[in-house]
């Protein structure tokens, strides 16, 4: 009973560690089954580490268990998360080091009571068992909700080739010190012998993992905020460029108006007027001024509107500019630049024209400035299509955020919908 027993509370503390990570994480579908399935493996997984630690294995047969214990970490990991897999072997170091760590301090609070002359019962007998299978699940938990929260980015870990050699370096020292600590506390040395030394060892590679994970997240929200800057900077300049781009279409379209006019009055036979005809169809098409109340937004409805024509897209605009005027013109360009071009890219990628449609709603409500735009949700399958929307609703948000406003996004199936309120301007 206590060896099957043994086998649960090993196999508990494998899964329990595993769920502190998966969790945060974005799960593949069916993720309760695979959770299900991963349990039935780790139980003769957990025999194996159990008769690796009682001490009757060579240390060349202990290193190849736990090379196999990582293994199996990453491939569950990569099996029940949408991890890649340098992404799901950097989660499997931590896996295997928060299971071991638990383990571990179980049997430092043991050895510390044995020391203190406290009495206590044998190691493998069921109530010692079972206080060491809840003091694994605490200690999950806790991780669960602090570090394991923490350190993924949007559910996913964006692991480099740098980072994930770093943490293999440093989940092997771990594991040598843990061998180191588990034989001496099998075979009775002084702390100060090996103890003291293999904690402190251990605590310093834990410690160096997170603030090494802690420094890639922030080289990375490093270059993520240059990007923005410089997107930001630049659609604020492009202002002036589109707004005399508008006004050049709109003057050539003028003078071919009058032309077109001037031709007519010749008379012209049957085949010519026809040509006059779509001529005249195609300059109305381009001088189809946006009329907002906003000169900023007229200036890049009618740009985008010619973008989506070029593309086949329809946009559907019900649009008061006056409600933004206390906005910047080279922030309300960006913003409503950013807003389009994401749904502009996300329609682009539809095959069926019915969905290559896009919806602007600007108007005013109790004072607030309202904008909604609602579109085809983007495709997950191009990740570049993908990173650029997220970049242009970063942008976005900060030029919301920057006048005190609020943005939701709002996925709604085979749509995507942005909402955004302003606050009125202050007198």
């Amino acid at each position: 009973m206590d060896a099957l027993l043994t086998l649960l509370v090993c196999a508990v503390g494998l899964c329990s560690a595993e769920l502190a990570y998966w969790l945060p994480l974005k799960r593949r579908e069916n993720f309760a089954l695979r959770i299900i399935i991963n349990f039935i493996t780790a139980v003769p997984f957990a025999q194996v580490i159990t008769w690796a630690n009682s001490g009757h294995t060579k240390p060349v047969m202990l290193l190849v268990i736990y090379g196999g214990y990582f293994t199996w970490a990453m491939v569950s990991t990569r099996l029940c998360t949408l991890l890649d897999w340098p992404a799901s072997a950097y989660c499997s170091v931590w896996i295997v080091l928060t299971s071991e760590s638990a383990y571990e301090l179980w049997r430092v609070l043991i050895w510390v009571a044995q020391a203190l002359g406290m009495r206590h019962l044998p190691l493998h007998s069921t109530p010692m068992l079972l206080g060491q299978l809840g003091f694994t699940v605490i200690c999950c938990i806790i991780i669960r909700y602090t570090v394991a929260r923490t350190m993924p980015e949007d559910g996913i870990y964006h692991i480099g080739p740098r980072q994930l050699s770093s943490a293999g370096l440093l989940g092997v020292m771990f594991v040598f010190q843990f061998f180191a600590l588990h034989t001496s506390l099998r075979v009775g040395l002084e702390p100060s012998a090996v103890v003291a030394p293999s904690l402190l060892t251990q605590l310093y590679c834990l410690t160096l993992l997170y603030l090494q994970t802690e420094l890639f997240k922030k080289s990375a929200m490093q270059k993520e905020m240059d990007a923005l800057n410089l997107l930001y900077d630049r659609q604020r300049k492009q202002y002036q460029i589109a707004r005399q781009n508008v006004q050049i279409i709109n003057r050539k379209c003028h003078e071919l108006k009058v032309q077109i006019a001037d031709l007519r009055r010749l008379h012209p036979d049957e085949a010519v007027a026809q040509s006059l005809d779509e001529a005249e169809q195609a300059a109305r098409m381009y001088d189809a001024n946006a009329a907002t109340g906003n000169e900023v937004v007229d200036v890049v409805l009618t740009e985008k509107s010619l973008l989506c024509e070029a593309q086949h897209i329809r946009l559907n605009c019900v649009a008061d500019g006056t409600c933004l005027a206390a906005l910047e013109p080279g922030d309300l360009y960006a913003l409503f630049s950013n807003l389009l071009d994401q749904a502009i890219d996300a329609a682009a990628q539809q095959r069926d024209a019915d969905h290559r449609m896009i919806d602007l709603l600007v108007c005013k409500r109790q004072g607030f400035g309202v904008i909604n735009v609602i579109g085809p949700n983007p495709a997950e399958s191009q990740p570049d299509h993908g990173r650029r929307h997220g970049y242009e609703l970063k942008v976005a948000r900060r030029v919301v955020q920057k006048y005190g406003g609020s943005m939701a996004t709002e996925p709604r199936g085979e749509l995507f919908a942005v909402k955004i309120v302003l606050p009125p301007a202050q007198s």
